[in-house]
């Protein structure tokens, strides 16, 4: 699970339409980006760069959400989990 963690994060950064953040996100993210990021104004840069260097300690149900709502990428998954395994 830590691995779609990083990878939504990461997608959180790299999201194609810059600013723009569901409801659904929003919801599901909310605790983690008041106990992470709540300088940082929603849909910006920082607050994705932020949310990535937390991704590990993202919850269940913001990284489902960030997933369900293609703001990951499989192909961010997967850097993560090639990151991980290296680090054990």
């Amino acid at each position: 699970m830590r691995a779609f963690a990083f990878a939504a994060i990461s997608i959180a950064l790299s999201a194609s339409t810059a600013g723009a953040v569901s409801q659904a996100v929003k919801t599901a993210c909310s605790n983690d980006y008041h106990a992470y990021c709540d300088k940082l104004q929603v849909g910006s840069q920082e607050l994705r760069t932020c949310m990535r260097g937390v991704a590990t300690k993202l919850s269940k149900g913001c990284i489902q959400a960030l997933v369900d709502n293609k703001e990951v990428t499989q192909a961010d998954i997967d850097d993560y989990r090639a990151q991980t395994k290296s680090k054990n």
